[in-house]
């Protein structure tokens, strides 16, 4: 018990070392200030400190939400996801609605959503007969659980289908 208490106190941070910790973090990847902060809270218990470590690094330029969103979305939506998903993981990153919306407005031109649900639905269908609705099924639940909407996934198998004949 005593140890725990004892290592509990080393690791209480001072504004510097809170710098220093955020420093680091972010050396690593880009962090919503939210996750920054949530990162922070058990090291210090002086909460203005931990603001003023977290507000200097925005200041700076080493922390910024807009970056981080505009680079979430990208990232995820290369690696296969929708737009659903991706907000729905924005939003678990402390990340608010406006800033959201926001960033897939910036980076509306570099993404094409129609593209990869078509790469997704040729990757997924590979062999697979999608007249038969089991098939179908498979390969709709997979875009769902990607974060594709229904409209999405519609056009999707209509421009798939279209393509077929």
């Amino acid at each position: 018990m005593f140890q725990r208490a004892q290592k509990k106190a080393a690791q209480q941070l001072d504004e510097k070392g809170l710098r220093h910790k955020v420093i680091e973090l972010l050396a690593r990847r880009e962090y919503s200030y939210g996750e920054l902060e949530q990162k922070l809270q058990p090291l210090t218990e002086d909460e203005a400190a931990m603001y003023r470590a977290l507000d200097w690094v925005v200041e700076m330029g080493l922390q910024s939400d807009i970056r981080f969103t505009e680079m979430f979305i990208r990232s995820k939506a290369i690696s296969g996801y929708g737009p659903v998903r991706i907000r729905m993981e924005l939003r678990q990153k402390y990340i608010g609605a406006d800033l959201i919306e926001f960033g897939f407005e910036n980076i509306q031109d570099e993404i094409n959503w129609s593209e990869e649900v078509d790469r997704l639905i040729e990757k997924k269908a590979n062999g697979l007969d999608l007249s038969d609705m089991k098939s179908k099924n498979k390969v709709m639940g997979f875009l769902q659980r990607r974060g594709f909407n229904l409209d999405q996934i519609y056009a999707g198998f209509d421009r798939f289908t279209s393509s077929d004949t």
